[in-house]
């Protein structure tokens, strides 16, 4: 049994350049599956030597073609482009208000949710879980924030 099981492992080192990606299952009888499809409560095994995949954010951005609008295509007035960027301004300073408050509001549950309970420790995992979720909503909310202010700056 110890030998299928190294052979196997052999087997999958022998493949990986051609797939970068293995899954290790257990399912509950303890048998253990090697799979490249992923499945619920699979664990991704990293292999040495295996080719990583690439992700979208290394692509260079593609420029746009400019293509000049046609004569007969339909044009918009100087007063109704100003309306128009001036509610997009109120949308746009309404939602980061919103956002400011919400931040606000993760903050305060963050201090709130770092003060240990009776009974708790700083290095038990329900501390540790409650406490990184809490700062990954505070961090959700600042990026929000940031997000808006740079749409706020590119407005005319």
């Amino acid at each position: 049994m110890q030998t299928i099981r190294l052979s196997f492992l052999l087997c999958l080192l022998l493949v990986a350049p051609a797939q970068a990606e293995i899954y290790k299952y257990v399912d509950e009888n303890g048998q253990v599956t090697f799979t490249d499809v992923y499945r619920k409560g699979a664990k991704r095994i990293e292999l040495p030597g295996a080719p990583v995949p690439l992700s979208n954010g290394n692509k260079a951005p593609r420029r746009a073609s400019y293509n000049p609008s046609p004569a007969d295509f339909p044009r918009i007035d100087a007063g109704t482009q100003k309306r128009r960027d001036d509610i997009r301004r109120q949308v746009l300073q309404d939602e980061i208000a919103g956002e400011r408050r919400n931040a606000d509001e993760a903050r305060r549950q963050l201090a709130l949710g770092e003060r240990l309970q009776p009974g708790e420790r700083a290095t038990d995992t329900t501390y540790i879980n409650r406490v990184n979720k809490l700062r990954a909503t505070v961090q959700q909310h600042e990026q929000n924030v940031g997000s808006i202010q740079r749409e706020l700056a590119n407005l005319k």
